[in-house]
């Protein structure tokens, strides 16, 4: 069943009600109707300036649509990023099934295909949560909230120093250092999360790097040293 429209209430609208009381001193004042036509005239008038002033309102300034548009722009910049990683990831793969050639490297090469799965799988991961990355806009971060959770996390990091989540608390404890370093520049949710991304993006393609750079290494040959 088809819902109707909410009824516009004219007095939420004090432009509104200012010209249409403008307008009904005019018509009453100058006489061009008689008074019960002039109260309907000024009545719709109320109606239509409420309305154009509600749609005015909905409608995202010109500031608004160019930050969505620059938004928009950083998560195509992320998701062509997480496309050269996923390339990136199948290279270094190819590389790893080259020289783990040991028995005693199997189980290292088994680790290293499974990330590279889970990077090859990225690029589609980031584009299901568009709308997650798209959310957030003008929501702006809490300096007080992430700062309590900060020094939360930072104590139980000391406390767990040798746990087996050390390092997912070490990277939660960076993120939100990130997030309240982004609040203090008043950054909304959307903003922060974008920048989180193309962060984690950038930490992942250097850990590509510096296994390609140690794959390569361990593969070439050593020279002999000269004899005196």
């Amino acid at each position: 069943m088809a819902r109707l429209p909410a009824w516009i209430d004219p007095l939420d609208e004090p432009l509104a009600v200012a010209a249409a009381g403008l307008l009904l001193v005019a018509v009453v004042r100058l006489g061009w109707l008689a008074l019960g036509p002039g109260l309907l005239l000024g009545l719709g008038a109320a109606l239509l300036l409420a309305a154009l002033g509600r749609s005015l309102r909905r409608r995202p300034s010109q500031g608004q649509r160019l930050h969505d548009r620059r938004v928009e722009a950083g998560i195509d910049a992320a998701l062509l990023r997480a496309s050269e990683l996923a390339a990136q990831a199948e290279t270094l793969r190819l590389q790893a099934i080259e020289r783990f050639t040991a028995t005693v490297q199997l189980e290292g090469l088994g680790r290293v295909q499974l990330c590279c799965e889970r990077l090859a799988a990225l690029p589609q991961r980031l584009e299901s949560r568009r709308p997650l990355l798209q959310s957030g806009g003008g929501v702006l971060l809490s300096t007080d909230d992430l700062s309590l959770r900060l020094r939360s996390e930072q104590q139980a990091l000391t406390r767990d120093a040798d746990g087996p989540l050390r390092q997912e608390r070490r990277r939660l404890v960076d993120q939100l250092s990130r997030n309240l370093s982004a609040a203090h520049q008043g950054m909304d949710e959307r903003e922060a999360r974008l920048l989180a991304l193309a962060t984690r993006l950038e930490a992942i393609d250097g850990g590509c790097n510096s296994f390609s750079a140690r794959s390569i290494a361990s593969g070439t040959p050593r020279k002999r040293a000269a004899r005196p």
